[in-house]
């Protein structure tokens, strides 16, 4: 911990860090006010690369939280411990070049809400426009995979129809959807981003935004969230990125692509555009909130990061799983 002097700031303690950190031959630095203090800077220095060597990563059999959607187990951090991302209540956006590892993020967050699915605690939709080639291999988890642009416009008009009657009902009773069987937490996945608001026909395209836009303002405090995937996150691609309340990104193209998903000053810590080697996937960094603390440095599970084969609905003869079959059935993978 450094404590700043009488008449120096924050930021001037920080613009050290770079030269203290070559001088100790660290691989990667981060800085955090600590305790959200204004006087005391909190350095981390990454003195060897716990990243190094991947390893394959299992499906959950039961949920990892107590808490639906909290804590999905997905790969670990640099200065050690398990990486795991929280999805309810949030809209994560995660943002790599082709080949990055999207992939293994993907799949991580869809097979650690599995378990949850054949009690209908959780409910997943899916958005797949590359003829859904990505998402089908997943299908009996979600309750539905559009891979057309009207399909997907009316996957967006029921999920925002949720969120309307549930915000009724919700009014002037409590702040936030708790899920519970029944009354799910709903996640939208969808894969490649763009193909859906960017790339996809003028009136297709102009009606997805708006809403996903709307379900992305009003959706996150009554349990309809979304994780959205993309390769290119530049702001006339991604029109809607600061509506994602945290993000993602694993290797980009360039140090403005990484300020545009993780925020100003990320180019300056351990960041995406500093992972040349492709044969790293799934490497990167993750922001929520504002800009202390800093983007955390993380590997999502590596090796092929879809399922060899479409994944099965076990134990369908079980009649306490009746019901849950016609949406999906917890998932066993495994590599992913």
């Amino acid at each position: 911990m450094i404590r700043a002097r009488a008449g120096q700031t924050l930021d001037q303690l920080e613009a050290g860090v770079p030269g203290l950190a070559a001088t100790l031959d660290a691989l990667s630095w981060r800085c955090t006010a600590h305790g959200g203090s204004t006087s005391t800077l909190l350095v981390e220095l990454v003195m060897h690369d716990a990243l190094r060597e991947a390893r394959n990563g299992t499906a959950p059999l039961r949920p990892t939280s107590a808490e639906p959607g909290h804590l999905l187990p997905l790969g670990r951090r640099d200065v050690g411990g398990v990486w795991a991302l929280t999805v309810a209540g949030r809209h994560t956006l995660v943002a790599g070049c082709s080949g990055a590892g999207k992939g293994s993020v993907l799949w991580g967050l869809v097979g650690g809400l599995a378990p949850l699915v054949p009690s209908d605690t959780v409910r997943l939709w899916g958005i797949d426009l590359k003829h859904g080639v990505e998402l089908r291999m997943g299908r009996a988890l979600f309750a539905t995979v559009a891979d057309t642009g009207p399909d997907a416009l009316a996957v967006l008009a029921a999920l925002l129809g949720v969120a309307e009657r549930r915000g009724q009902a919700m009014a002037s009773r409590v702040r936030a959807h708790t899920p519970r069987p029944g009354d799910p937490l709903h996640v939208l996945v969808i894969d490649e981003l763009a193909d859906l608001i960017a790339y996809a026909d003028r009136e297709t395209r102009m009606e997805a935004a708006r809403l996903l836009a709307r379900l992305l303002t009003k959706g996150r405090a009554l349990g309809v969230v979304v994780a959205a995937f993309v390769q290119d996150p530049r702001k006339d691609v991604v029109t809607m990125r600061n509506l994602f309340t945290q993000r993602v990104a694993l290797r980009l193209l360039s140090d403005q692509e990484t300020a545009m998903v993780l925020g100003d000053g990320a180019t300056r810590g351990p960041c995406a555009p500093d992972l040349p080697d492709r044969s790293r996937q799934g490497l990167g960094g993750r922001r929520r909130g504002q800009r202390r603390p800093g983007p955390r440095r993380l590997l999502a599970r590596p090796g092929d990061p879809r399922p060899r084969r479409p994944l099965p609905l076990p134990h369908l003869d079980d009649p306490r799983h009746a019901r849950s079959a016609g949406r999906g059935r917890r998932a066993r993978v495994v590599r992913w």
